[in-house]
């Protein structure tokens, strides 16, 4: 029983870790929008690359192009998604002080699901602790 409670304890630990860490970086995220502007691109290029895990055995980088101020930019964006295509146009938004990356619009929330991941972990962790500690009562 005293491995229940070792693991519920990590569990509870790192799920915390998570939520707080991923509240954090979506709030930064969401208020950082404030500055940064809106456009439609179009996605021009999706290189794969082998990575040797089998868990994640290919790579995907995207690259789009976009008008900023009458000019054709290209950049990279920040995330991969299986329904893309070349040709695919996708809302996106950038800050001025870098043009190298765009982002999807809306991809802000992945923030929040690892905040809710985090949740459940720690939610799971409380629960092994308490059942450890029913069973030593017991």
């Amino acid at each position: 029983m005293k491995a229940t409670k070792i693991v519920g304890i990590i569990f509870v630990v790192f799920g915390i870790l998570f939520a707080i860490l991923g509240t954090v970086a979506g709030i930064v995220r969401l208020i950082e929008k404030d500055d940064c502007k809106y456009a439609t691109a179009q996605i021009i290029k999706i290189d794969e690359k082998k990575t040797g895990d089998p868990e994640f055995p290919i790579e995907h980088t995207t690259y789009v192009a976009l008008d900023i101020n009458g000019n054709q930019i290209t950049a990279k964006l920040n995330t991969y998604n299986s329904s893309f295509y070349i040709g695919k146009e996708i809302d996106v938004y950038y800050f001025e002080y870098d043009l190298q990356t765009v982002y999807e619009n809306g991809s802000e929330v992945f923030f929040l699901i690892y905040a809710l991941g985090g949740i459940v972990f720690a939610a799971i962790g409380s629960l092994l602790i308490i059942k450890s500690k029913r069973s030593i009562q017991e």
